[in-house]
């Protein structure tokens, strides 16, 4: 049995591996005693050019202590650009998967993971195997985001120039809109419907699992001195987004909207913040948040630090949890699904209305008000 699995984040990966597990235990006791080979795909990481080697490297990190992955390869933009200008040239999707299969030395799978059914490097995957049984994973922990769910979500090109961006944003009509034989999600109806006829509920606890056995990458010296500094302290962490990276806020609204958002949830004097920057940040827009709320907290702390900004930042509040007085996240998207339903901490969730007409550039402020809804209703059930 062989497995490929698309892999875009350091979220994605822990979701993926979560839904491998659940694929092999459900698949029956021959399956799960049945010798595989799973074969990581690194690809469609959607960051500046500088970050993508730091990405990547966490990523690795992740696989080694998470599963035992045969191969780990990668796709840069570039190798996807030159796949795309293949497949306009082709005259068979043959051509296209032949041309990947000899970037990423995986010649046949019997399966195929990836996030969702969009977005070139999942159609390219899909379609250099259309006889695997296809799988799809999700987003966040567990949930499908179909095509055009939210605007502003960066495609695979967004942080390309010109020719490279209308490449990668949608694969040439030789690849055909793959199939997807089953979901494996842990809210399977929360955005839309899944791509899939059959769908499988993945569960919490597998997630939580996986989080805590990234503990080994962590700094140990710069967790202790979160610990130290946490300890019987109220702590409340801010986990952002890449808004005005995608441009939905200019980047002064954007840490306005937090100051403003924050400042509304009245924090104790004596509370620790921990800001945790999103992977898709640019440069040093953790320390210009930093400066934005000074005086709303006693102190103002680094999640990065620990870890890094692509480390899932539940590895950390993991480790912080048994020590603090109490935990509070302030999440403004996807990434309360993992504070709620994994970690089990008070979550505040999003901005609200009245900040979003305030600070959301005009065509995207209704479906940001509508996203912030279905995320405190599916928190909230």
């Amino acid at each position: 049995m062989d497995r490929l699995i698309v892999c875009q984040g350091t979220a994605q990966l822990v979701t993926a591996v979560a839904a491998l597990q659940k694929h092999v235990t459900t698949s029956g006791p021959h399956a799960a005693r049945e010798q595989s080979r799973d074969h990581l795909l690194i690809c469609g990481l959607a960051v500046a050019e500088p970050q993508i080697q730091a990405f990547t490297r966490v990523i690795e990190q992740m696989a080694a202590l998470l599963h035992p992955f045969s191969t780990v390869s990668h796709l840069s933009d570039y190798d996807l650009a030159t796949l795309l200008r293949t497949a306009q040239r082709a005259s068979s999707a043959i051509e296209v998967a032949a041309l990947l299969r000899r970037m990423t030395g995986v010649n046949n799978v019997d399966e195929v993971f990836a996030v969702r059914d969009w977005q070139t490097c999942n159609v390219l995957a899909f379609n250099a195997f259309p006889d695997a049984n296809h799988i799809c994973y999700g987003d966040s922990i567990g949930v499908y985001l179909p095509r055009g769910f939210m605007a502003g979500e960066p495609s695979v090109g967004s942080r390309l120039s010109g020719a490279l961006r209308s490449l990668l944003g949608s694969p040439p009509a030789l690849l055909l809109a793959p199939r997807v034989d089953v979901s494996y999600l842990l809210l399977p109806g929360a955005f839309g419907v899944p791509p899939s006829g059959e769908v499988i509920r993945t569960e919490a606890p597998p997630l939580r699992n996986l989080f805590t056995r990234l503990g080994p990458l962590l700094d140990e010296v710069a967790l202790n001195d979160l610990r130290q500094r946490t300890a019987g302290r109220p702590v409340w962490v801010l986990m952002g987004s890449n808004f005005s990276e995608q441009g939905v806020m200019t980047p002064q609204a954007e840490l306005s909207a937090y100051k403003d958002w924050i400042s509304g949830l009245r924090p104790e004097p004596s509370s620790i913040l921990l800001i945790k920057s999103h992977p898709r940040d640019r440069t040093g827009k953790r320390e210009k948040l930093e400066q934005q709320l000074r005086g709303l907290f006693s102190q103002i702390l680094s999640a990065d630090s620990a870890g890094s900004a692509y480390l899932p930042v539940e590895a950390l509040l993991l480790n912080l949890m048994p020590s603090a007085a109490n935990l509070r996240t302030l999440t403004v998207s996807t990434a309360c699904l993992a504070t709620t339903f994994v970690l089990g901490s008070r979550t505040d969730i999003g901005f609200g209305d009245e900040l979003v007409m305030k600070y959301v550039v005009a065509n995207h402020r209704r479906e940001r008000c509508q996203h912030e809804s279905d995320l405190r209703r599916l928190c909230a059930a």
